[in-house]
């Protein structure tokens, strides 16, 4: 696991939560012991505590969480598109409007 593999893996199958301030990575068709084995590398390899939720029946999503935040953005938004930074809550200035995503 490193900073690339993690942009991609939120660019492609991630979204904020404004209401809980988190980023949810959506493993739904994973393994739990994958999703598990994944959590751990994110917070072995990268210093970044990421939770396993149960979100249906038996599928789990991997959830990084407000305390979080500032570190996984400052580790993985240079390896982000632009048009993909909101999936970590960040907004993007450009010709004097704030476009909230």
């Amino acid at each position: 696991m490193d900073p690339i593999v993690l942009a991609y893996l939120i660019m492609t199958d991630g979204n904020f939560d404004k209401g809980r301030n988190r980023v949810r990575i959506y493993t739904n068709s994973y393994k739990k012991e994958d999703i598990q084995k994944l959590a751990i590398a994110i917070k072995n390899k990268l210093s970044i505590y990421t939770g396993v939720l149960h979100d249906r029946k038996n599928q789990y999503i991997l959830t990084i969480g407000a305390k979080n935040l500032d570190l996984l953005r400052k580790k993985v938004s240079k390896f982000f598109h632009h048009s993909m930074l909101y999936r970590i809550g960040l907004y993007i200035f450009c010709c004097s409007y704030l476009f909230i995503f």
